[in-house]
């Protein structure tokens, strides 16, 4: 399974790399909304793994850039240690939350449930 991080953190994007690979996902790194936009013109990951705090953009209108340009989203898990992250995240149709911090198994626990879309997802 392709997995695209989007995360402005350095330490963060390269820790979730490693973890990702050893769960035999394969990772893609971007640290900004523009990459994203630039990666999804070539490249549709499975996954993809949304931060709300980014610079430049946030996670709402990245996501709603991806809307707007691609008319889908890939299938999107948010992770926020934002208090109001998962009200966010309420506002991204089809969308996942997954609160900072968070286990090793919360996270495989909701990339497999993403990984298997629900019918009617955006």
């Amino acid at each position: 399974m392709r997995i695209l991080v989007v995360e402005d953190d350095y330490s963060i994007r390269e820790t979730l790399a490693m973890v990702l690979e050893s769960f035999q996902y394969q990772a893609d790194l971007v640290e900004s909304g523009e990459q994203v936009l630039e990666y999804l013109a070539h490249t549709w990951p499975d996954v993809m793994l949304l931060d709300l705090t980014l610079p430049g953009m946030t996670g709402e209108e990245v996501y709603q850039n991806i809307l707007n340009r691609f008319g889908r989203v890939p299938s999107t898990v948010v992770f926020s240690a934002a208090q109001e992250g998962a009200s966010r995240a309420s506002h991204m149709p089809g969308a996942w939350f997954l609160g900072k911090p968070y286990t090793l198994d919360q996270l495989q626990e909701v990339i497999a449930q993403a990984g298997h879309p629900r019918q009617g997802a955006a």
